[in-house]
């Protein structure tokens, strides 16, 4: 059986589980070389296939495997959205932001979530995010699924689902490109879930979704690029050409580029975006969320779940996130028993 007719039995919840571990797994490949150039990466690994360790100097600084804070906050918000019958609360997810800093997930912050995370500390607000200095990144991007396949089972409500998106990014920034981005990727993500349409035509619903900003005039040329993308050297040129230093507008359009010219293969497209260097841990996230999403998690290689450091956490919050969505779809219902 082919991917194609694969792809048409996959089931609403095993789409979810397949975006979150997407999300994990690409997070992981990209971790240990982070911040790298394609020309290092390539000089140093030829191309990476499978999970590496974190190397500084001649320490091993983190295992292979392990996730970053992509996945780290996505899993923060899944567990809010379960906890809050699958509405955002920005207070939860904040409350538990706080005690991720307070942990070994502290190394994986950046600077403006820690600021963010100091911020609420100190006036228990939590839709007051910060703006960094320097072009806006797509953290809040890669860590926005969790709110997006809330909306798989039901109508969306567009005016919803933006606000919900919104209130979920403002908990850590407030740049308008920045939750642009988030926005773009989280209607990317319902579209998959919510199978309305097929991979070829994404990139330009999304781009018609969004404010008119720098997001959406690259995810236009990722569009042109994509047209005649698939072979491994024009798609590192490609993803060059988009932007892969970390800025929102090049990163979201990298991952959709990855995931839009190798949609039926999960390992090639998230391992594209992590060997075209830059902001690989973000963009690989965002771009494995996309391909497990369309995929499910039954398609996703076995060996790439296996050594995901965070798997057994993520197998139990796909299915709780699921039950959640069909809660707030009204296609569940909890009878509570008393004693």
């Amino acid at each position: 059986m082919s991917v194609e007719q694969s792809t048409a039995r996959v089931s609403t919840k095993d789409r979810f589980l397949g975006c979150l571990l997407g999300l994990g797994i690409g997070d992981a490949l990209g971790m240990p070389v982070e911040g790298w150039s394609q020309d290092e990466i390539a000089a140093r690994y030829g191309w990476i296939d499978s999970y590496l360790p974190r190397i500084e100097g001649d320490t091993e600084t983190v295992p292979a495997g392990e996730f970053t804070d992509a996945t780290e906050v996505a899993l923060c918000h899944v567990e809010a959205l379960v906890s809050a019958g699958g509405f955002v609360d920005p207070e939860a997810v904040g409350r538990r932001l706080m005690l991720l800093a307070r942990g070994e997930s502290r190394r994986f912050l950046d600077p403006l979530t820690l600021a963010a995370i100091e911020r609420m500390e100190e006036t228990d607000q939590f839709q007051a995010g910060v703006v960094g200095d320097g072009p806006p990144d797509a953290t809040i991007a890669a860590q926005i699924a969790p709110v997006a396949l809330m909306h798989a089972l039901g109508r969306l409500n567009a005016e919803v689902f933006t606000r919900e998106v919104l209130r979920a990014g403002l908990i850590t920034r407030s740049h308008p490109e920045a939750l642009n981005g988030a926005l773009a990727m989280a209607y990317a993500i319902w579209l998959l879930a919510a199978e309305h349409i097929p991979p070829d035509v994404l990139i330009p619903e999304v781009a018609a979704f969004i404010d008119e900003d720098d997001v959406a005039k690259r995810l236009r040329l990722a569009e042109a690029l994509a047209r005649n993308g698939g072979d491994r050297e024009l798609d590192l040129t490609n993803l060059r050409r988009l932007g892969t230093d970390g800025s929102v507008a090049g990163s979201v359009a990298a991952a959709l580029y990855a995931f839009a010219v190798h949609p039926d293969d999960f390992a090639t497209a998230v391992l594209t975006a992590v060997n075209a260097g830059g902001d690989t841990a973000t963009i690989g996230a965002m771009t494995g969320a996309l391909a497990g999403v369309h995929l499910g998690a039954t398609a996703i290689p076995e060996p790439l779940v296996e050594g995901l450091a965070g798997r057994a956490y993520i197998l139990v919050a796909g299915p709780s996130l699921y039950r959640a969505a069909q809660l707030r779809a009204g296609r569940l219902f909890q009878i509570h028993r008393g004693l």
